[in-house]
């Protein structure tokens, strides 16, 4: 029925335009579900490839030896077999590989994080000159490869008596880590309001005060996201290590793996045993403090 004017009533309308929306959204509804099925598909594949070589690691030194070479390391066990992790920890010697990871571990990262953060403080909340310039260096740090300095630093630690000494990978690992952690603790300090620091000033407080009592207790999500990446990768860094490191008695855990590879002849499931000893306890830290890191590299990135 139409009125006067020639146009539908207003309930008409409305009823028209519910009518078309719902047609609509059932059109849509199949795109949804295509595209979700799809998504679901590329995650799943996604997890299979990163997770077949930790899964194939983890069925090869379950594995007995004679079981290994008859099956192949794809293959299901017929039985488990766990005296290679044993083995492995025996045989390699894994014990002292432990102690100097772990040595270097305690005295690198908090080392790291506090001159990390005495850098990033005035990049963030002290207003000088040179600001920009020295944050483009850093930022340029950040694209220096490790591989062209390997010579110089060996070289480097020979002249000052460090040669093949655990503390020999002190100063490198500081260095090469030191542009990431500034540029994630600059984001952080970032976010700390300006009021709070200015409010110190008037009272009378001096920066070191600022820094320590004022800004790092609300930037710890980004102290402990740092403290867990940093850890992970002076724990499994491979490369400095084997350049600079001259002896088994000095050698970190990722050196000491090759031990259990012999010349002639490598007890494979024993290796891989190793393998799983060596990064048990990193991915016991990432599962015990996911929450931290999520937290802390996106509080301290928002704002880079």
């Amino acid at each position: 029925m139409l009125t006067q004017s020639g146009a539908k009533p207003a309930h008409e309308q409305v009823a028209a335009q519910s009518a078309h929306s719902a047609s609509k959204m059932l059109r849509r509804g199949p795109r949804r579900r295509l595209r979700a099925v799809i998504a679901a598909v590329v995650v799943v594949l996604g997890v299979i490839v990163f997770a077949a070589p930790l899964i194939i690691v983890v069925v090869t030194a379950l594995q007995p030896e004679f079981s290994l070479i008859q099956r192949g390391p794809a293959a299901l066990p017929e039985h488990f077999d766990l005296g290679n992790f044993a083995a492995a920890w025996t045989n390699g010697d894994l014990a002292t590989y432990y102690r100097n990871s772990l040595l270097i571990l305690v005295v690198k990262v908090p080392i790291g994080i506090v001159v990390a953060s005495l850098a990033a403080y005035p990049l963030a909340k002290v207003r000088f000159r040179l600001r920009r310039p020295v944050l483009v260096v850093v930022l340029v740090g950040l694209g220096v490869p490790q591989v062209i300095t390997l010579y110089p630093l060996l070289e480097t630690m020979r002249h000052i008596g460090f040669g093949g000494s655990l503390w020999a990978l002190l100063l490198p690992y500081l260095a090469f880590g030191m542009p990431f952690e500034i540029l994630i603790m600059r984001g952080a300090f970032a976010k700390v309001p300006l009021e709070l620091v200015e409010a110190a000033r008037i009272d009378g407080a001096s920066e070191r005060f600022i820094w320590l009592r004022v800004c790092m207790p609300m930037v710890l999500p980004a102290v402990a996201s740092l403290a867990i990446l940093d850890g992970v990768a002076t724990w499994n860094e491979f490369v400095i290590a084997l350049t600079l490191l001259g002896g088994q008695s000095n050698d970190t855990l990722p050196l000491g793996i090759l031990n259990l590879q012999g010349q002639f002849q490598t007890n494979y499931a024993q290796l891989e045993a190793g393998v799983i000893l060596c990064i048990l306890p990193m991915i016991l830290l990432f599962v015990v403090a996911r929450k931290y890191l999520t937290q802390g590299v996106a509080s301290g990135a928002l704002k880079s």
